[in-house]
């Protein structure tokens, strides 16, 4: 290769970076002169008892398992207790085309390990305990202990979504007899005013 020829090689790979760079801050520049966002701000909700603290409306949609009722809406209602790390749960609401529901339980909170334990009674009484890891601000990743339902093994898996200080998402699936889980349903919350 002759020399001239590698030096216009060159040359033309520095005013290709030279383009690339100058036009992405162009891009970045006219974005934020247009008052939007380059990457929007993942929500840094501070992990505790607090956060659920107070009562939410809820919607779920999803089918019917042995361990939750269908689609169905209604008030979570959060209650603070006395030891300053735990709430007392209550769900009340209707089912669509069915009735009136009922779930309670306990959520724990230890700081110290990140881990929100879950103890709750959902369809029909039955007992449901598990942990959550809320090591990241923006979600909590929880899964039940294997509880025998009606001679089968069921566990719940569950990933709540932190969207802000007045809304979380959660997405529930189901695994039956150490099966694969697969997807019940989805829950939106939002803060009571």
């Amino acid at each position: 290769m002759s020399q001239v020829r590698r030096q216009v090689l060159e040359f033309s790979a520095w005013v290709l970076l030279i383009v690339s760079v100058v036009g992405t801050a162009g891009i970045v520049a006219r974005a934020q002169q247009r008052g939007g966002r380059v990457s929007p701000p993942q929500p840094q909700q501070q992990q505790g008892i607090e956060y659920f603290a107070g009562s939410w409306n809820m919607i779920w949609t999803g089918r019917e398992s042995a361990l939750t009722a269908g689609p169905r809406a209604g008030v979570a209602t959060f209650t603070p207790q006395s030891d300053g790390h735990s709430l007392q749960m209550r769900a009340e609401g209707t089912i669509e085309g069915s009735g009136p529901f009922r779930e309670s339980g306990t959520l724990e909170w230890n700081a110290e390990r990140k881990v929100m334990t879950f103890r709750e009674k959902v369809a029909d009484g039955i007992e449901v305990t598990g942990a959550g890891d809320w090591s990241s601000p923006i979600g909590i990743r929880y899964e039940s202990q294997p509880v025998q339902v009606k001679g089968e093994t069921l566990r719940i898996r569950r990933m709540y979504s932190i969207i802000s200080k007045t809304s979380f998402q959660v997405t529930e699936e189901l695994s039956v007899n150490g099966g694969p889980f697969v997807r019940l349903g989805n829950g939106d919350f939002r803060r009571k005013e």
